[in-house]
């Protein structure tokens, strides 16, 4: 089970493509994700491909350190 991704293909902003579509899938092969989203717009390849992109999503791995968040608590309590 993969995770696809549906991307407005922009020729003005190529480094920042906008996600559109999100959805997972039984398959991790990509012709089977094109199909599947294309079939949804209801377009012929040649205008799909003209319009989007398929990838498939690749969650980024975010390393926690660690946290030692205490450290940077004041030990002296507020007087009343």
């Amino acid at each position: 089970m993969s995770t696809w991704q549906l991307l407005i293909n922009s020729s003005n902003n190529k480094n920042n493509k906008e996600a559109v579509d999100t959805v997972n899938l039984n398959t991790t092969v990509f012709e089977e994700a094109h199909t599947y989203f294309r079939l949804r717009k209801n377009l012929d390849s040649e205008t799909f491909n003209k319009l989007f992109i398929v990838k498939e999503y690749i969650k980024p791995s975010r390393t926690m350190g660690n946290v030692e968040w205490w450290k940077g608590e004041a030990t002296k309590l507020d007087d009343f």
